[in-house]
């Protein structure tokens, strides 16, 4: 693979992302530029990264080369894709983050009914349970130390883009580690969904410290292979991260009722 250039991993993964709740395209390529868009969000795909060839990224994706030209061009108009014509490598290139304001936040916090909140978080609680557990009895050394890696970028983020990003990079890391084709997809689809709701500027410092110490403690106990601890230590987090959503869900539905 060419230094820069999306893995065919990463491709994978993109694929995954498709029929989350996230994804209310009302053409295919409208739902694309959502999957694509989706995945730099949570890390997938990252800056500077180049696609490959339009008509091979097509076939990957499963849509026609004029389907994938049409979602590359919305990316383009936020900022998120660029094309470069000529020279030694011209191609299309991711150029941005997305980024979430914490409107942005609360607006689709509110708008979500609170029983589909729910499942989400149940779901993504069900699934961590299963990575942290299956991890910590298949990964292999350089599982931990990429996982490590990748809550030492979380150390080092800053800003809600780079630490939601980062976060949803490492949660995916779980089902890596955990050897299983399977989670990983439903982490993605989970990430995908909750990611957007998540790391408000008023608590990421808070939120970060946090995270990296839950998240050391997890890996810690993969390392080891304790299984029960790895799975007890994954579902408290993500219980907690879940209540956070939960709970600011309701606060902002209890101000839209008592507004006059």
């Amino acid at each position: 693979m060419e230094e820069g250039t999306v893995s065919v991993r990463a491709l994978e993964m993109v694929t995954q992302i498709r029929g989350t709740g996230a994804l209310d395209a009302s053409s295919r390529a409208d739902r694309v530029s959502q999957q694509l868009e989706a995945a730099i969000g949570i890390g997938i795909l990252n800056s500077g990264e180049r696609l490959p060839p339009e008509n091979a990224l097509a076939e990957h994706l499963g849509v026609s080369p004029l389907t994938l030209r049409q979602a590359l061009a919305v990316l383009r108009t936020k900022g998120l894709m660029e094309t470069r014509r000529g020279g030694r490598s011209p191609g299309s290139y991711v150029s941005g983050h997305v980024e979430v304001s914490d409107t942005q936040i609360s607006r689709r916090l509110r708008d979500l009914r609170t029983a589909e909140l729910r499942d989400a978080v149940d779901l993504a609680v069900i699934a961590v349970r299963g990575a942290a557990r299956m991890g910590a009895q298949r990964a292999d050394v350089q599982d931990i130390l990429r996982i490590r890696a990748l809550n030492e970028r979380l150390a080092a983020a800053s800003g809600p883009a780079e630490l939601r990003r980062a976060d949803s990079r490492l949660h995916i890391g779980l089902g890596v580690a955990a050897q299983s084709r399977k989670l990983t997809a439903l982490l993605i689809q989970v990430q995908a969904e909750l990611a957007p709701l998540s790391w408000p500027s008023e608590d990421a410092d808070f939120r970060k410290e946090a995270a990296y110490k839950e998240h050391e403690a997890l890996i810690a106990a993969m390392g080891r292979g304790d299984t029960d601890e790895a799975e007890g230590l994954a579902a408290a987090h993500f219980e907690e991260e879940g209540m956070l959503l939960i709970d600011r869900h309701l606060a902002l539905l209890t101000a839209v009722s008592e507004a006059p």
